[in-house]
C-alpha cells in the first residue's frame, strides 16, 4: 500500500499575498527605519483616497496634522526602542480631497527580522466612527440640557456648538417662527439679515429658511450667485460677502409642522457633505425637543397657575398678584380695590341641574365678568362658585363700586340652558380697599367677610368692609372649625318643642331642633351655626346625627302608646335633598327603630325649592312612598309659586313666626298674610301649622281662622328630651 504524506500547505506567491492585503479593508505598510515608505497594499482611494503610486518613497509622518505630529512622532521613537512591541496611536491625516480623516495606526518594529527588515504599520480610516461618536457626544449633552430645562438660548447656542463640533464650517443661526415672521434665537446672522427677516413679508422667496419652512426640507445654495434671489437679499448677500447658504427646517415633534429654521452662511462657495447634513438634522430635531419641553413646562405652569374650567388665574397665581400690587401701592401710593363675589344660591343650582350644566354656568359667568373689567386688572377663580376682582387702576372714589355694579348688571339677563331653558344668576360682592394691608392674604379675607355681610342683608348686593367685619370673620373661622368635630366630640344635643293641636289643645307632636353645646361659649341654636354647616358641607352629618337621635328618643319614649296621633318633626336642609341618599337614610333610622313613617313628618324650608322642582320633586317623592309626611317650612318667605306648591307632595304648610307675630299689631299686612296661607293651603287639601306663637291673642286668632296646629313660646320653648316627656306625660291643655 502506497504511504500518504502529510498535506503540504501552499508557497504562497507574492502575488498571492498582495491579492489578500489589497483586498482587506485596513491598510498594510513597510517603512524603513528612516519612516520612508517601502511597500502598502493600500487600493486605490482606499485610506486617505490617493492612488497607490502616490505613496512611493513617501513618508506618511507628513500628512499628519499638526496638531497630532508630537504624538505620532513619540510613538514612532517607542516602536525603534521596543522592537517586536505593537504600538498603537490615533491620529488626523489629510486626505486627497484635503479634509482631515481619523487613522487608527498599529506599528510592530521587525527591522530585526530578515524575512521583513522593516516596520510592519497597519491603518484603518475610523473617521465615520469617531464622528458618529462625536456626534452622539454632543447630542447627549444638549440631551442633559433640555432634561434639566435650560432656557431655550442656552439649548439653541448648544445647537450651534454642536455642528462646530461635528464639522458644519460657516457661521449657524437658529431662527423661531413668531407670528407672521422669523426671529433670530441664537447665531451669529448679520444684523442686516435679521431685520430682513423681521420686517420683510412672509413668503417662499423672501429667504432660504422660507423656502425650508415651505418645502419641509433643506434648501442648499452652494454659490449664491447661481441662484435667484429678490433684489432686498442679494444686496445683503453681497454688501455681507455671503457666498453660500443652506437652511433646514425645524420640524415640531408631535405635529411635523415647522415651527423654525437652521440657517448656515459661508465666505465662499461650499456644498454640505453628508456628515454635515446629519449633524444638521441632529441639531434641528434637538432644537425640535427643547422647544416641545418649553411648550409642556409652560402648560403645566399655566395649569398650575390658572384655573382648569374658567382658565382664569386661580388661588396661586391669585394671591401672587395681590401681594405684587400691595407692594407697588408702597412704592406709588396708587389706590387699589379688591372685589370678592359669590354666586348666590350656586350649590342649589348645581345640586337641581347637575354639575355638568353647573360648569357651563360657572365657564359663561367668568365670560361676562371678563368682559366688563378693564384689560389690566385681574379675575380669578378663587373656588367653586368664588370669584374676584382685582382692581389696580382706580380712577375715583367710587371706581369699585361702579365696577361692582356692572358685574351685577352684566349677570342681569339670563343664562340660556339647552333646550332653551334660562336660568338667572345672581352674585354678592365684599368690597376691601387697601389700605394697611400687609398681605395679600389678609386683604382677601377682608373682601371675602365683606361679600358674607352681602350674604347676611338679603344677597345680590354690595357691601364694603369695616374692622367689625374682620371680628366676624375670624368667629365664623372659628366656628368652622370647631364645627367640623362637633358631631365626633357629641357636643350637638337634640330640644323639643311641643306642637299642639288646635282642636284640642293638647299636644300632638314636636318638632326636633339641634343645639350646639359649645365648650367654650355654652349652647348655641342654630342661627349660629346652620348656615356654616351648610357652607362648609358638614350639614349631611348633622341632619342624619339629629335625625337619628330624636327619632331613637321618640321611639323609646313611645308617645303613640295612648293611641293619640304624634307626629315628630325634623328639618330637612336643601343640601340633605339634593344628595340623592336622603330617603335611604331615612328609610334606615325608620327600620332600626321601628318607628312608623307617617309619625314622621320632615320639614323642607321653601327656599330649598326655589330653583325648580324636578330635583327635590323626585327626592320628596320617594320619601313619601317611605309613608313620611311632608311639610314646607317657613311658608311665605321663599315667595314659591302656587303652581309649584300645587306640584309638590307635601302634607303640611308651616307659617313663618313673621307673619303670625304681625296677628298683634292692627291694620299689619303681614297678618293678612295669614289669613291668605291658611286659604290657599286648605284650597290644596293641606294642613296647618302656625310657628312663633307667643301670646293667647295670636292662638285665638289661629283658633277663629281654623288653623289646625301651632307651637311657640306660648306652650313651651324647646327642651331637653328628659324635660319634654314629663311635658308630654303631664299632658297640659291650652
Amino acid at each position: 500500500m502506497a504511504e500518504t504524506s502529510e498535506p503540504q500547505a501552499p508557497v504562497a506567491s507574492e502575488r498571492w499575498f498582495r491579492s489578500l492585503l489589497t483586498n482587506i479593508s485596513d491598510t498594510v505598510s513597510i517603512t524603513d527605519a528612516a519612516g520612508r515608505l517601502l511597500f502598502t497594499s493600500g487600493a486605490p482611494n482606499n485610506l486617505l483616497g490617493y492612488d497607490t503610486g502616490f505613496w512611493s518613497g513617501r513618508e506618511p509622518m507628513t500628512l499628519v496634522h499638526p496638531d497630532d505630529l508630537e504624538r505620532a512622532l513619540a510613538g514612532w521613537e517607542r516602536s525603534m526602542a521596543e522592537p517586536g512591541v505593537e504600538i498603537s496611536e490615533e491620529v488626523r491625516m489629510r486626505s486627497a480631497n484635503g479634509t482631515w480623516q481619523d487613522i487608527s495606526v498599529t506599528g510592530v518594529n521587525l527591522l530585526h527580522d530578515p524575512e521583513i527588515g522593516g516596520i510592519v504599520v497597519t491603518s484603518r480610516n475610523v473617521t465615520d466612527l469617531r464622528r458618529a461618536q462625536r456626534l452622539a457626544a454632543s447630542q447627549a449633552r444638549v440631551l442633559e440640557l433640555i432634561a434639566r430645562s435650560e432656557p431655550l438660548p442656552v439649548v439653541a447656542e448648544a445647537c450651534l456648538e454642536l455642528l462646530a463640533e461635528n464639522g458644519v464650517s460657516g457661521r449657524s443661526s437658529i431662527y423661531l417662527i413668531e407670528g407672521d415672521h422669523l426671529e433670530l434665537s441664537a447665531g451669529g446672522a448679520p444684523v442686516s439679515l435679521v431685520e430682513w427677516m423681521r420686517e420683510a413679508p412672509p413668503s417662499p422667496d423672501r429667504s432660504l429658511c422660507d423656502q425650508a419652512i415651505a418645502t419641509g426640507g433643506p434648501v442648499i445654495a452652494a454659490d449664491v450667485e447661481t441662484v435667484e434671489l429678490s433684489d432686498g437679499l442679494r444686496y445683503i448677500a453681497e454688501n455681507e460677502g455671503i457666498r453660500a447658504s443652506w437652511s433646514q427646517p425645524i420640524l415640531a415633534i408631535s405635529s411635523a409642522l415647522p415651527v423654525g429654521s437652521l440657517s448656515t452662511l459661508y465666505d465662499e462657495v461650499h456644498e454640505p457633505s453628508l456628515h454635515e447634513r446629519q449633524a444638521a438634522d441632529v441639531s434641528c430635531s434637538l432644537m425640535a425637543i427643547a422647544l416641545e419641553r418649553a411648550e409642556t413646562e409652560a402648560q403645566l405652569a399655566h395649569q398650575a397657575l390658572h384655573d382648569g374650567l374658567t382658565g382664569l388665574p386661580n388661588r396661586t397665581l391669585l394671591l401672587d398678584r395681590l401681594d405684587h400690587a400691595l407692594a407697588r401701592r408702597e412704592r406709588n401710593r396708587a389706590d387699589i380695590a379688591l372685589l370678592f363675589c359669590d354666586i348666590d344660591r350656586f350649590k342649589v343650582v348645581n345640586d337641581s341641574l347637575g354639575h355638568n350644566i353647573g360648569d357651563q354656568l360657572l365657564v359663561a359667568f367668568a365670560q361676562r365678568f371678563r368682559s366688563v373689567v378693564a384689560p389690566g386688572d385681574t379675575v380669578a377663580r378663587f373656588g367653586g362658585d368664588e370669584f374676584v376682582v382685582l382692581i389696580e387702576d382706580i380712577t375715583s372714589p367710587t371706581h369699585a363700586v361702579q365696577v361692582a355694579q356692572e358685574l351685577s348688571e352684566a349677570l342681569a339677563q339670563p343664562f340660556l340652558l339647552p333646550a332653551g331653558k334660562e336660568v338667572y344668576l345672581t352674585v354678592s360682592i365684599g368690597l376691601a380697599n387697601a389700605t394697611d394691608h400687609r398681605t395679600g392674604d389678609a386683604w382677601l379675607r377682608d373682601a371675602d367677610a365683606a361679600m358674607y355681610r352681602a350674604k347676611e342683608a338679603g344677597r345680590n348686593r354690595l357691601a364694603e368692609f369695616d374692622t367689625e367685619m374682620r371680628d366676624a370673620a375670624m368667629v365664623r373661622l372659628q366656628v368652622e372649625s370647631d364645627l367640623r368635630r362637633a358631631v365626633d366630640r357629641g357636643e350637638l344635643v337634640v330640644h323639643y318643642q311641643p306642637v299642639i293641636d288646635l282642636r284640642t289643645g293638647r299636644i300632638s307632636g314636636a318638632e326636633a331642633l339641634v343645639r350646639w353645646q359649645h365648650p367654650e361659649r355654652g349652647l348655641l341654636g342654630p342661627a349660629e351655626f346652620i348656615a356654616v354647616a351648610e357652607d362648609i358641607g358638614t350639614i349631611h352629618d348633622l341632619g342624619r346625627h339629629v335625625l337619628e337621635v330624636a327619632v331613637t328618643s321618640m321611639s323609646e319614649l313611645d308617645p303613640l302608646r295612648n293611641g293619640r296621633p304624634f307626629q315628630l318633626g325634623v328639618n330637612v336642609s336643601a343640601r340633605q335633598l339634593s344628595t340623592g341618599d336622603i330617603d335611604r337614610v331615612v328609610h334606615s333610622v325608620l327600620e332600626r327603630t321601628g318607628w312608623p313613617g307617617e309619625s314622621l313628618l320632615l320639614e323642607i324650608t321653601e327656599s330649598a325649592l326655589l330653583h325648580g322642582i324636578d330635583g327635590p320633586m323626585e327626592e320628596m317623592t320617594r320619601l313619601h312612598e317611605l309613608g313620611v309626611s311632608l311639610a314646607i317650612d317657613d311658608f311665605g318667605t321663599g315667595y314659591s309659586s302656587l303652581a309649584r306648591l300645587g306640584h309638590l307632595p307635601v302634607d303640611q304648610v308651616k307659617i313663618d313666626q313673621s307673619f303670625v307675630a304681625a296677628l298683634d299689631r292692627a291694620h299689619d299686612r303681614l297678618g293678612r298674610i295669614v289669613d291668605a296661607v291658611l286659604a290657599i293651603a286648605e284650597a290644596l287639601g293641606h294642613q296647618t301649622s302656625a310657628e312663633g306663637v307667643e301670646t293667647t291673642a295670636q292662638l285665638d286668632y289661629l283658633r277663629r281662622a281654623h288653623c289646625d296646629f301651632a307651637q311657640g313660646y306660648l306652650f313651651s320653648k324647646p327642651v331637653p328630651f328628659d324635660e319634654f316627656a314629663r311635658l308630654l306625660e303631664s299632658d297640659p291643655r291650652w
